[in-house]
């Protein structure tokens, strides 16, 4: 499959994405010439998946001060660092700064057409992709979500637990891992929102940009995608 047949495909799952740094460069623009951002006064906070495939879908750290961004997220994206890791993140904003918070989960879709899985650098079979995601439905229609070492599997455990509210609209679902990662931004939205309600007065004087929605990787080779969900300023 080549890549206009891919962008095919893609596009009947998410029919808004674009290419990821195409969004980068277009939020950065409205960042920068709407909302006063200094891209040398910004750093780039992520609640995206522990998976490094993610990283090759936007490219915000080639704007920003610093190429490495501060880690708010675990396992598909969840923000597991919580308040503490939210008031640490306002700690290194630059004075009178700017703070970016890109965020969600990711999904796989292969050239050979497949959902939930891409072909890797340096790697002959294609391999899951969120593999956290897919754990989780897996384990809702064998019903064993929930049943995981919450203290050795803290993550795991906790995704399950989400997604098990909607266990009957996951498994009736023509494709389960579509609705369970579309479930799981909606989740990682309303925690990040949540997180930076309870951690306002560490980003004082601050403007924080949300970038949230879903990753689409591919194959090693073709372009990564963006699907924006949620793009907003927040003055604090």
């Amino acid at each position: 499959m080549n890549n206009s047949e891919l962008e095919k495909l893609i596009r009947s799952y998410y029919p808004e994405a674009k290419d990821g740094k195409e969004i980068t460069r277009e939020c950065m623009d409205k960042l920068l010439s709407e909302n006063g951002f200094v891209p040398e006064k910004t750093i780039l906070g992520t609640s995206v998946c522990s998976d490094e495939i993610v990283r090759t879908a936007t490219n915000f750290r080639d704007y920003l001060s610093s190429e490495t961004p501060f880690s708010l997220g675990g396992l598909a994206g969840f923000p597991f660092t919580g308040v503490t890791g939210f008031h640490a993140f306002a700690g290194h904003i630059p004075d009178d700064g700017f703070a970016v918070i890109q965020y969600g989960p990711h999904i796989g879709i292969s050239a050979s057409g497949h959902i939930g899985s891409v072909m890797r650098i340096g790697q002959h079979l294609e391999t899951t992709c969120c593999g956290a995601l897919k754990a989780s439905v897996g384990a809702i229609r064998d019903g064993s979500a929930g049943s995981r070492d919450n203290d050795l599997d803290y993550q795991q455990w906790k995704l399950e637990e989400q997604l098990s509210e909607r266990k009957d609209d996951i498994m009736n679902h023509e494709e389960p891992l579509k609705l369970a990662t579309d479930l799981m931004f909606e989740k990682i939205n309303h925690r990040i929102k949540k997180l930076l309600e309870k951690s306002a007065s560490a980003f004082k004087g601050n403007k924080v940009a949300l970038v949230g929605g879903i990753i689409i990787n591919t194959d090693h080779g073709h372009p990564d995608w963006f699907d924006l969900r949620e793009f907003s300023v927040e003055s604090f």
